[in-house]
């Protein structure tokens, strides 16, 4: 018969403040610089006129070997 809870794993501590307050510090710095980044690149005009990006025509190319015209060669014999 199996039991009816899972076996204790022990004792966790939790984790230390500064472990805490690096992980935070550095998950806000790196969403300050990229709003910084957005900000600072944006374009100045909303209304400038963006060019849109058209991908240009896809050619099909074979890489087959040219087709052999010589006549295949008899073995001496």
């Amino acid at each position: 018969m199996s039991p009816s809870r899972a076996p204790a794993r022990g004792y966790r501590p939790p984790r230390p403040r500064g472990e805490v307050l690096t992980a935070v510090l550095g998950v806000a710095l790196v969403v300050a610089v990229a709003s910084a980044l957005i900000w600072l690149l944006a374009p100045d005009d909303p209304d400038a006129d963006i060019p849109e990006f058209t991908p240009p025509p896809i050619t099909a190319t074979t890489t087959l070997p040219p087709s052999s015209t010589t006549t295949p060669s008899t073995a001496p014999g």
